[in-house]
């Protein structure tokens, strides 16, 4: 993949003096969608004149509207495309023998160029650490409600995949990379906290989920979520215009099954703030739903220096059971104010959290007469004291070198004045 990264970057740096780097990428997406789903007219287009491509691309996409939503077949808007580039980015997928790499590169590129402005929070560090953490997925079910460029989701490789995503262009962006991939899947363009396309009645395996960090709520939204079918805290009770994170837990929870596990990742504040968080937190704890707690590191996602962390949901924990906390904030390696999580690293962040290391200073069992008395509060530094290595210092040695540059500092004064008076 790593060659075919490469090839895509210098796509992108060819042409980015005629289009800006978004629009090349959802080109060579549509493309690439093209070449797999209508191959025979595809393999026309390449043989045919560069100023035939882009008429041929966009009927292309009609013949294929009869199987596939008709905003999936649609080519971009024409005029985000220069024509000069349609010849470039049609000969490099006709060189493409492995559309499912495509994909993969395709996504790791948008977290590359993109940054912080890309809609997707997903890249490499979370997707190796949601993998760790949820194991094998084969024969199970996977929802996430806002799946962005679904690279999580696809990266688990569950038996189907349920998701939804708010953003239209992100939607149709996902949608053909999951395409790409052959992924059974079902993806629905809404807002899953308003009106999700999969209704309680439909509850999966496995909910996976990066919702948006510390979202906010208008008047009218709040007054829409009166009432929603996942909401068990305060139901039919005025919704708060912060309460973004404990919404996204109740939904999460409300997909899952029986004997279904949650993974979340939110905000650190969910775990001390006052008002409807600590409600939420209050029943996660007595309706014994939170499974564990996992402090990432500052720096992991792209966009945003907020340390998050990871809530573990677990509808069949057993009775009384603990909570279990990890402190993973040191892990991983640290360049250029940017954190990289490694395979092994996201292998020893599943080891804590399933407690294969009780004896590792980064990990607690803690039950709830303990969390109790910390008035419910879930902070990690609350269970895991971090001990500090202090250097002890040789008093004697230390005020000697300090008589010595007092020494130094008089006989540099003495030379100072003989200048003056010598120069004056």
């Amino acid at each position: 993949m790593e060659h075919l990264t490469k090839q895509l970057r210098s796509l992108i740096d060819n042409s980015r003096s005629s289009m800006e780097v978004p629009h090349i990428l959802e080109l060579v997406t549509y493309v690439a969608y093209i070449a797999k789903e209508n191959s025979e007219l595809f393999e026309v287009i390449v043989n045919s004149g560069h100023a035939k491509q882009l008429d041929m691309l966009i009927e292309a996409g009609k013949a294929l509207e009869e199987n596939y939503p008709t905003e999936i077949c649609s080519a971009p808007d024409q005029h985000r495309i220069d024509v000069k580039i349609i010849n470039l980015v049609v000969s490099f997928i006709a060189a493409i023998s492995n559309f499912d790499t495509l994909a993969k590169a395709l996504r790791e590129m948008n977290a590359q160029v993109l940054g912080r402005f890309s809609a997707d929070l997903a890249n490499l560090n979370m997707e190796r650490i949601f993998s760790a953490l949820v194991g094998d997925c084969s024969g199970k079910s996977l929802y996430d409600g806002a799946c962005g460029l679904a690279r999580v989701a696809s990266s688990l490789n569950s038996e189907t995949l349920c998701l939804e995503e708010k953003n239209r262009s992100t939607y149709i962006s996902a949608y053909r990379l999951l395409a790409l991939e052959n992924k059974h899947f079902k993806l629905a363009n809404t807002d899953s906290l308003l009106e999700s396309n999969f209704g309680l009645d439909k509850q999966f395996d496995l909910v996976v989920m990066e919702p948006p960090m510390a979202q906010k709520f208008g008047a009218d939204e709040r007054r829409m979520l009166v009432g929603a079918p996942f909401i068990e805290v305060l139901k039919d009770k005025p919704i708060s215009a912060a309460a973004g994170d404990s919404l996204w837990i109740q939904q999460a929870l409300s997909k899952l099954n029986e004997t279904g596990k949650g993974y979340i990742l939110i905000p650190q504040g969910f775990l001390f703030r006052g008002g409807y968080d600590a409600k939420v937190r209050e029943y996660l704890l007595e309706n014994e739903l939170l499974e564990a707690v996992i402090g990432l590191p500052a720096n992991v996602l792209n966009g945003t220096s907020i340390p998050p962390v990871i809530l573990v949901l677990n509808k069949n924990k057993p009775a009384g059971s603990s909570v279990v906390f990890v402190d993973a904030s040191g892990i991983g390696e640290s360049n250029k104010n940017r954190i990289t999580i490694s395979e092994e690293d996201a292998v020893l962040i599943a080891d804590l959290a399933a407690g294969k290391l009780a004896d590792d200073d980064r990990y607690k069992a803690v039950f709830m007469p303990e969390i109790r008395e910390q008035n419910n509060e879930l902070n990690i530094s609350r269970y895991i004291i971090k001990n500090v290595e202090v250097e002890e210092l040789d008093v004697e040695q230390e005020l000697q070198v300090l008589n010595n540059y007092q020494v130094e500092f008089e006989q540099s004064q003495k030379t100072l004045k003989l200048l003056l008076a010598k120069y004056q």
